[in-house]
């Protein structure tokens, strides 16, 4: 990886890093890369899912039972319908409980806000991700394509029948279908914070730390931004300045509330 680790330390170099970076990955600019803001550098891309024990039962038999746990309760609580086991599955993440996605954006400066917003004097840099997923899926579902499996127009069933391995009806486990390596879709947007937040997912396999063992044409189109921690304050400041803030990437009361509180964080340091 350590070819493929880049820094920056504002948002004019991050921007021409992204573009020095993925320009060779899409010259035809038809598609463009995926972002993923992580707090701490250190970090891998692993799903919070694969963060927890399973005691034994296996993390698939955990999964289901998480989701059905879910699936029974969420109803009273939100007026979001899914309509099928993908939607689902997407509300689940985005309502912070423990799946095997990872979140994942169209959107540079989205991803660096997510990657600096937390990094108040912790000593520690921060990191974007950047991923080619048409190339992910080439070398590991077969196909150059990125679809929402979860669509019910505009997907042809063939197509989205190719990812039911990686997310089979609960308690649907079947060895012959299992699948190691992630795999990159998107979600149907029925929910205002994807469609604010420009979401796309990668989706694991059985293996927790898959893309460590992509194959290498995939492999070669994964990278890391470095955002050194006494960057991330100023980075922070001048996003807020372009508008990208908590109420952008997160249309609902909660992200003004947490806009209100960084407002006065703000205006009450030293």
């Amino acid at each position: 990886m350590s070819n493929r680790i880049w820094r920056a330390a504002n948002i004019p170099e991050f921007l021409g890093v992204v573009t020095d970076m993925t320009t060779p990955w899409f010259p035809e600019k038809t598609w463009g890369p995926w972002f993923r803001g992580q707090c701490e550098a250190t970090w891998g891309l692993v799903p919070t899912l694969y963060r927890f024990d399973p005691k034994g039962r296996g993390i698939r038999v955990l999964e289901d039972e998480i989701r059905q746990e879910f699936e029974v309760r969420a109803p009273s609580l939100t007026n979001e319908r899914p309509r099928n086991m993908w939607e689902w599955y997407s509300l689940m993440q985005h309502s912070g409980a423990p799946t095997r996605l990872l979140d994942w954006t169209e959107g540079a400066l989205i991803a660096l806000y997510f990657a600096v917003r937390d990094k108040r004097d912790t000593g520690t840099d921060a990191s974007v991700w950047v991923l080619d997923p048409w190339e992910l899926n080439r070398a590991v579902v077969g196909v150059a394509e990125v679809i929402a499996p979860g669509a019910d127009a505009g997907v042809l069933k063939e197509h989205s029948d190719r990812y039911k391995k990686w997310l089979p009806a609960r308690y649907e486990i079947d060895k012959d279908l299992e699948v190691e390596m992630p795999a990159a879709i998107y979600p149907t947007h029925f929910d205002r914070r994807i469609s604010s937040q420009r979401s796309c997912f990668t989706i694991h396999g059985s293996a927790k730390n898959g893309f460590d063992r992509l194959p290498k044409q995939a492999e070669a189109r994964l990278a890391k931004i470095i955002i050194p921690s006494s960057a991330a304050c100023e980075i922070d400041r001048a996003l807020s300045v372009a508008g990208i803030d908590e109420i952008t990437i997160f249309p609902d009361l909660d992200g003004l509330g947490r806009w209100l509180a960084a407002v006065l964080r703000d205006e009450s340091a030293p």
